[in-house]
């Protein structure tokens, strides 16, 4: 599997970041220690972002399926905004804006909003790992986040794939 490649943050942009995921928590200050101490925070969705949740086997689909789309950093690169892998859950996390879509995704993706709670990695931490999650494609700037109807068409493209792959 590939990866996007890294674009280098100034320090004061891996700030800004860091502060603004920080702020999903009521006390942000906890998400500096916890990324101090593990590499990955806990943090609260809903408030100021959300997340869909993709199954690897979906994301390949659509890669797979589509000539222009021949690798999973193309079609996730294509959604516009930060991508997190989990490679021990065999996962991708979308990050999107704060608005549930207006129906159910499907048996691949989930949308995660209030309630939910996501493991993000430290800014800057994204080269693959068998274990810890890392950003596959990186924020780039505060509340710079993925387009919601790209990562539908996506989810809508990869279950056909799919669909017609358990039919076959």
């Amino acid at each position: 599997m590939s990866t996007p490649a890294s674009h280098p943050l100034k320090g004061a942009d891996s700030t800004a970041i860091s502060d603004w995921l920080a702020a999903s928590l009521n006390t942000p200050g906890n998400a500096h220690r916890q990324w101090a101490e593990t590499t990955v925070a806990g943090l609260a969705l809903g408030r100021r972002f959300a997340a869909v949740r993709l199954e690897d086997q979906l994301v390949y689909a659509v890669a797979v399926s589509s000539p222009a789309m021949t690798t999973a950093s193309t079609v996730l690169g294509a959604l516009g905004g930060p991508i997190i892998h989990a490679p021990h859950s065999r996962r991708f996390y979308a990050l999107v804006p704060a608005s549930p879509p207006g129906h159910v995704l499907g048996p691949h993706a989930e949308y995660l909003g209030l309630g939910c709670f996501l493991g993000v990695p430290r800014v800057g931490d994204d080269q693959p790992d068998e274990l810890a999650s890392y950003w596959f494609v990186p924020m780039t700037r505060p509340g710079a986040l993925c387009d919601p109807n790209r990562v539908l068409d996506l989810v809508e493209t990869g279950t056909a794939v799919l669909n017609r792959m358990t039919e076959s």
